[in-house]
């Protein structure tokens, strides 16, 4: 695509640079050119931009953000494009933005049609629109923002827009790579595209400077390159990442960007006391690959790139053909003791690999993986089981009897809630209370708690006593995995802590899923925040949790039948773009009458089905006709929707409360609309995960799904 990127920014702003970096990167995969060009006014930008109006299939402007509001708008005008205030976007700025309302509004108003890309708290929004057949985008110079604008809204918009048009013809390097005398590169990349083609896989490739000579390395010969290998953005801010993360890092981003089985990178160069390297890595679900290749003394920049593409392709199929490396590999330093790969590549054709790190949990973005932590831990876990086989060999006892374990029926904690919240809490409370943290006696000050116990260094689930942080670990990582953004997992991470808390059972429960292993997202996750809590009214707040909202959540009282200030109904409107959305579920009338007849024998039904079930009161939450059932007739009884779900209606799977009821008379059925996933109180995993794509930390999840409690440790 050719684009032109045109800046309005101070002339040498250090700070600057890196910002256009970063949107430079989110372009890459898409754009012939990535490079601004800059300009100190509005005075100086306009003809280049007249210009570009003229010339290219598409404009990118970049605006300081003190400039960004005044600029758009008089482009917009000049470029006759109706503007408006967005609903949406000024609904997300009043909510998350303590700005005077005049300035809010300003901040909303957008061209109509245009796709916005809007930051956390909505402020200096970016967007896209459609001139003719150019596209426009509008960027601030915002670092707090850029990101998660970039990630949650550029570059999802871009692919969408790639993915509607037949794939242009790469643009090779300008300068003239070196080709090898022989097929044998050419045959090297179509031998892992032969093994991706069948293992039905593809592999993205972030689109770094160096990604061309990837490319270079297909010619005319070479079949379905561009079906299988997949060149996305690189949106990654390199940070305070070493080489090797930062590599891995691209690499699955690419992979999670394209939706591929594997992500690859190779690096620009890098020049140290060693001499000029390169990275290359390639990342599967679990893993990330990382090759560190030096040049050669004698070796042209041209040819050493050439051959660490050649490289990285020879991984990739290894890789694809689950014959990668496992383990840290040191390669010997003399090429010609170099062994041949899985492709068979002749000896000595690349610069030698001298390291490769192989990282054993998903890199998510945004994170870094902990090695040392994971082995300081295996290695106590190593240790333990020594000394436990020691003092067994060591008994005085002749015979020992063990005792097995009690089996406890579990559920995750998610449901676990529910249920205690349902039937009450049957461990017996340790003998210090705290204050109530529900609806009565509300301390209107919402003064911080004082802290009402230590924090555990165990905790006792199913019977068993584990590490605090690893027994909390498991329980998130039951439902929410490494899959997840990091920020939401710190944010279930303090409503797990804070319902142990609240439960007051001396850091004891039982009856709660832990899962098998974890994850170091997750469990790294655990120790940011392990022992922050929420509380209410100077005590631990009651944090139920879901899976998926109907679209907002409920309030409390309509789902358990008690009032909590800080459980209201909240927004979670991208929770109606995700995946379990809308059941319905469809039943004969005479399955129907059997079920209600089984929860109450004594129950007039007539012989007009249509009067058998009526909701007589709900949230809301999707429309003025369907929400969160708060009572519902059945028979001419009143019960709560509750009751209705999980007694009337047991083993029918119904996914929440959230449900409308309809009676189709030529089909004798009655079809039953289920939105969302859980009782819808509370916090939404997917919602919360869709905030923390975008940008918003988990103090700021917590602050919505539990406004008016105080975050405290």
């Amino acid at each position: 695509m050719n684009l032109k990127m045109l800046a309005l920014s101070a002339q040498g702003d250090a700070g600057t640079s890196k910002i256009l970096a970063r949107i430079s990167g989110a372009f890459s995969g898409f754009a012939d050119e990535t490079e601004f060009a800059v300009y100190d006014s509005l005075k100086t930008l306009l003809p280049p931009f007249a210009e570009a109006l003229k010339t290219s299939q598409g404009i990118v402007l970049a605006i300081q953000k003190s400039k960004y509001n005044n600029v758009r708008a008089k482009l917009c005008a000049a470029l006759a494009l109706e503007t408006a205030e967005d609903k949406r976007l000024y609904d997300l700025i009043s909510k998350k933005s303590d700005a005077e309302e005049e300035v809010m509004h300003k901040h909303a108003v957008v061209p109509k049609g245009a796709a916005i890309f809007a930051s956390g708290d909505g402020m200096y929004p970016g967007f896209a629109v459609k001139k003719g057949k150019q596209i426009i985008f509008f960027l601030p110079l915002d670092s707090e923002r850029l990101d998660g604008e970039l990630k949650g809204g550029v570059v999802p918009f871009l692919m969408q827009q790639s993915a509607k048009k037949p794939a242009e013809p790469e643009k090779k390097p300008d300068k003239v790579l070196p080709q090898p005398t022989d097929p044998f590169a050419d045959s090297v990349l179509q031998r892992t595209i032969n093994i991706l083609r069948e293992n039905n896989q593809t592999v993205a490739v972030s689109s770094t400077p160096t990604s061309s000579y990837i490319k270079a390395l297909a010619t005319k010969n070479t079949v379905d390159f561009d079906r299988f290998f997949i060149f996305t953005p690189h949106v990654e801010d390199k940070g305070d990442y070493n080489l090797t993360d930062y590599a891995a890092l691209l690499a699955k981003s690419a992979k999670e960007l394209a939706g591929a089985p594997y992500g690859a990178c190779i690096s620009e160069i890098c020049t140290s006391d060693g001499g000029d390297s390169v990275y290359i890595t390639v990342a599967d679900e679990k893993t990330a690959l990382v090759r560190k290749l030096y040049r050669e003394d004698d070796e042209t920049t041209e040819a050493f790139l050439y051959d660490a593409a050649e490289e990285l392709v020879e991984l990739i199929g290894e890789k694809a053909a689950g014959k990668g490396a496992v383990g840290i590999e040191v390669a010997s330093v003399d090429t010609n003791e170099k062994k041949g790969g899985f492709l068979s590549k002749k000896s000595g054709k690349i610069t030698v690999s001298i390291i490769a790190i192989v990282l054993v949990a998903a890199i998510v973005t945004g994170s870094i993986f902990f090695v040392r932590e994971k082995r300081a831990r295996e290695a106590l876990a190593a240790e333990e089981a020594s000394r436990q086989v020691a003092e067994a060999a060591t008994a005085t006892s002749a015979t020992t009897t063990e005792i097995a374990k009690p089996v406890v029926d579990t559920v995750p904690l998610s449901q676990f809630i529910y249920n205690e919240a349902v039937n009450g809490i049957t461990e017996t409370p340790a003998e210090v209370t705290t204050a109530s943290a529900d609806g009565s006696a509300i301390d209107t000050s919402n003064t911080a708690p004082a802290t009402t116990s230590t924090i555990p260094d165990t905790i006792i689930v199913n019977g068993e006593t584990l590490d605090a942080k690893e027994a909390v670990a498991r329980m998130v990582e039951a439902e929410m995995d490494n899959t997840y953004n990091e920020e939401a997992i710190k944010a279930q991470t303090v409503v797990v802590y804070t319902y142990l808390k609240y439960r007051n059972t001396n850091w004891k429960i039982t009856g709660v899923t832990l899962a098998d292993e974890y994850s170091d997202e997750v469990y790294n996750a655990v120790r940011a925040v392990f022992g922050e809590y929420l509380s209410f009214n100077n005590a631990p707040a009651f944090t139920p949790f879901f899976k998926l909202s109907a679209g907002k959540t409920v309030a409390a009282e309509t789902v358990f039948g008690k009032s909590y200030p800080y459980l209201r109904a909240v927004d979670s409107l991208s929770d109606r773009t995700q995946e379990g959305y809308k059941t319905d579920l469809i039943f004969s009338s005479a399955d129907v009458k059997a079920l209600l007849t089984a929860y109450d024998e004594t129950l007039t039904l007539g012989d007009d089905p249509n009067e058998w079930i009526k909701v007589t009161a709900h949230s809301g939450a999707v429309n003025t006709g369907v929400g969160y059932v708060q009572t519902v007739s059945v028979g001419g009884k009143e019960i709560s929707g509750m009751e209705f779900v999980n007694k009337v209606m047991a083993g029918k799977n119904m996914p929440s409360e959230c449900f409308s009821v309809e009676y189709n008379t030529p089909t004798d059925e009655f079809t039953f609309t289920v939105y969302g996933i859980g009782h819808g109180v509370g916090m939404s995993q997917m919602g919360a995960d869709k905030m923390a794509a975008t940008g918003s930390t988990y103090v700021q999840i917590l602050s919505k799904y539990y406004s008016g409690t105080t975050l405290t440790a």
